[in-house]
């Protein structure tokens, strides 16, 4: 079982993987910036959700897999406040019944204008 280095086209790369498959697992992780220029988008914890959201999005589907098979999820937020706003987007993202287990934690993040990153297992069907 290899260790493979995959995720989606970016114009502007950066020194760590954007995802990393071993066996059927997938480690990935989103945060809110634009791939082409990696700038964060959005100000508030909405916004930045959707686009983490998004970028996790295609990030599995570039590595053969999708939200559906996310298992678990750990969110980091800036501010306890931002919570019920993270989540008013975050579960958009997932059918009701089929939510992946989830931690939430508080976290000062390395870039000040970040308000939410989120760490993702995910899998990829078997073919």
């Amino acid at each position: 079982m290899g260790r493979n280095i995959l995720g989606a086209p970016r114009k502007k790369p950066t020194k760590n993987a954007q995802a990393v498959k071993i066996g059927n697992i997938i480690y990935t992780q989103g945060i809110p910036v634009n791939f082409d220029t990696g700038e964060v988008v959005g100000k508030s914890i909405q916004e930045q959700t959707r686009q983490t959201m998004e970028n996790i999005k295609t990030t599995l589907e570039a590595c053969g897999s999708s939200m559906d098979n996310i298992d678990k999820c750990t969110v980091f937020v800036t501010k306890r406040e931002n919570v019920p706003g993270m989540n008013e987007v975050y579960y958009t993202y997932f059918p009701a019944d089929s939510t992946p287990a989830r931690v939430c934690i508080l976290a000062d993040l390395v870039n000040p204008q970040m308000l939410v990153e989120i760490e993702v297992y995910a899998h990829v069907t078997d073919e």
